[in-house]
């Protein structure tokens, strides 16, 4: 009797340790769908502080910042030739998770200052207004290609991800501002309080009716407190979701981050740990295919003439020239920037994942995909009593005429 030994030929790691698929992101956020679809959004995103500044603010008095023109700062601004200092003026950039997450919070944060004017508080709210709109798209379609690789395995093309986040679009811009519509809500008693502070009298009826102020601050703070932590992981869940409303996304965000604070903080650590080593490869190979091109042209064009390219303002055709070759210079460095919001989204949609299943104790592969795969059958019947004649039949008749005629022909009879 031969007695049977169990070998272990295969560990899933994907079961054991589930949060492994975080490190997938890196490869995700930079295949071309995803980083044509965060260059696009990137180029875009500074027109809503060009028209903020302009409208609210008015041109003498608009703010200066990284933000406000990427592809001219790109195109204008002077290159070394030298490789490491060219390479350390693109990687001085921060952390793409702590990047991307302060771009989209600062107008938000920096409108509960209350120092603001009123034309600055509108300047902001455009600001966080214009990203929001802007994102919801492009992130909306990002998230959407990463949830189905990432849980399913499966690949998604450019195409039916924008169409997904077009028709998801609604939703993705209003899942945000649910909790914002909340803070208002709460600050409506609040903002009726201070009109009654106004006068001295009314400073003793706020005195003595503080403490249920207080309560409105509370309630406003947990609001802000599962929007500033929570809002990444609105857009991956109105991605995976079949559901997946503004709504869903509020509830599921907040559930998961207060919830899992703890492992949610590791996820992020986990998170800024590949997007710093990320953002690190990604800019110092941008900058080398820049150096490369100039070093493998000096050689035909002698180094005095490609320094050129780098320093000083031309007219005529040397001016063209230099011109053409900044501008594609810049669209290198600014794809290498969109990669800080590919990864960002990417990401934040593994760590999505990971939470659900640990919370909601859901499998990474349960992710909504849409079944458009044709079923073929026969087609249904049809009565057609209308048109077709009666049949007179006679069933009496028929059998007996059938029963003689089997008798003639009967031979035996």
């Amino acid at each position: 009797m031969t007695e049977e030994v169990g070998v272990v030929r295969r560990i899933v790691w994907r079961e054991i340790l589930p949060w492994l698929i975080i490190f997938r992101a890196f490869r995700i956020s930079v295949s071309l769908p995803i980083l044509s679809l965060a260059t696009v959004g990137w180029l875009l995103t500074p027109f809503g502080s060009q028209i903020a500044s302009a409208v609210f603010l008015g041109n003498a008095d608009a703010s200066t910042t990284q933000w406000a023109t990427p592809l001219s700062d790109f195109v204008t601004r002077s290159e070394s030739l030298q490789a490491i200092p060219g390479i350390s003026t693109i990687a001085s950039t921060s952390n793409p998770i702590v990047h991307v997450y302060e771009h989209f919070t600062d107008p938000f944060v920096q409108l509960f200052d209350r120092s603001n004017t009123v034309r600055e508080t509108a300047y902001h709210l455009f600001r966080g207004m214009w990203s929001i709109a802007i994102w919801a798209f492009f992130a909306g379609a990002i998230t959407r290609i990463a949830t189905v690789q990432l849980g399913r395995e499966e690949r998604v093309d450019l195409r039916t991800a924008v169409v997904y986040a077009a028709r998801q679009y609604g939703w993705s811009c209003a899942a945000p501002l649910f909790p914002l519509f909340g803070v208002f809500l709460a600050s409506l008693p609040l903002i009726v309080l201070g009109f009654v502070m106004r006068a001295d009298v009314g400073m003793i009826v706020a005195g003595v009716i503080w403490p249920f102020a207080l309560v409105g601050g509370l309630v406003m703070m947990i609001l802000l407190l599962g929007l500033l932590a929570g809002w990444p992981l609105m857009w991956p869940t109105i991605s995976s979701e079949e559901h997946g409303d503004a709504f869903e996304a509020f509830s599921r965000s907040f559930s998961y981050v207060f919830q899992r604070p703890l492992q949610y903080l590791f996820y992020l650590l986990i998170a800024g740990l590949i997007g710093g080593l990320g953002w690190l490869v990604v800019s110092n190979v941008s900058e080398a295919v820049i150096e490369l091109t100039y070093y493998g042209t000096s050689w035909g064009a002698s180094n005095e003439r490609v320094e050129l390219v780098a320093f000083g303002e031309y007219t005529g055709n040397l001016g063209t020239g230099v011109g053409l070759i900044r501008l594609f210079n810049g669209l290198v460095r600014i794809i290498a920037m969109a990669f800080n919001f590919s990864f960002f989204f990417c990401v934040l949609t593994a760590i999505y994942l990971v939470l659900r299943r640990d919370v909601d104790k859901t499998d990474f592969d349960e992710v909504f995909v849409e079944d458009k795969q044709q079923t073929y059958s026969l087609p249904p019947l049809e009565s057609n009593e209308v048109n077709s004649p009666p049949v007179a039949t006679n069933s009496g008749a028929e059998q007996s005429d059938g029963a003689s005629a089997s008798q003639g022909d009967d031979p035996a009879s």
